[in-house]
C-alpha cells in the first residue's frame, strides 16, 4: 500500500493560527510606523519653510523692504507668503525651488527680523490656524482630513 504524504488538517490549522498571531502583534505596530513616518514628512515640509521664511525675510530686511512684525504669513504653490492684515508679500520660490507643493503658514518675531515657527499641509491652511504645534499634535492630524507638520515642535513640559 502506497502512503500519501502531505500535511494534516491540525498541522495546517496550527500555522493558520501562528501566522494569524504574529499579524495581530505585528500590524498594529506597523501602522504605528507609518504614522510616524507621514508626521516626520509633514514636518520635514514645515522645516523647509521655516527655513526659507527666515532666509526671505533676511532678504525683504537688507533690501529695505519690511516685514509685519508678528505678522501671519499664508501662502500656497506660488511660494509667496501673504500677511494676514495687509504688508509686504514674503517670496520664498528663490529658497523653495519651482517644484515646491502644498500649502505654508509662517508667523513673524516681535521685531519683524525672523521666523518662530512654520506649518506646512497639503491642504489650504487659514491664518486662524495659526498655533505652534507639539508632536502629539501632528501625529494626531495625520489620521485626519488637514494633516499639518510644524517646526520648530513645541516642547511641552
Amino acid at each position: 500500500m502506497k502512503r500519501l504524504k502531505g500535511f494534516t488538517l491540525i498541522e495546517l490549522i496550527v500555522v493558520i493560527a501562528i501566522i494569524g498571531v504574529l499579524a495581530a502583534i505585528l500590524i498594529p505596530s506597523l501602522m504605528g510606523y507609518i504614522k510616524h513616518s507621514k508626521a516626520t514628512r509633514l514636518n520635514s515640509n514645515a522645516r523647509s519653510i521655516y527655513s526659507a521664511a527666515q532666509l526671505a525675510i533676511t532678504d525683504v530686511n537688507s533690501a529695505m523692504g519690511s516685514i509685519v512684525p508678528n505678522g501671519i504669513y499664508t501662502g500656497a504653490y506660488d511660494g509667496i507668503g501673504h500677511p494676514d492684515g495687509g504688508g509686504n508679500d514674503c517670496i520664498l520660490t528663490t529658497y523653495l525651488g519651482e517644484e515646491f507643493d502644498g500649502h505654508f503658514l509662517f508667523v513673524t518675531n516681535s521685531e519683524g527680523t525672523g521666523c518662530i515657527y512654520a506649518l506646512w499641509s497639503e491642504q489650504p491652511i487659514s491664518a486662524s490656524a495659526a498655533a505652534q504645534l507639539t508632536l502629539e499634535d501632528v501625529k494626531d492630524s495625520v489620521s485626519t482630513s488637514m494633516p499639518v507638520g510644524c517646526h520648530p515642535i513645541k516642547v511641552v513640559s
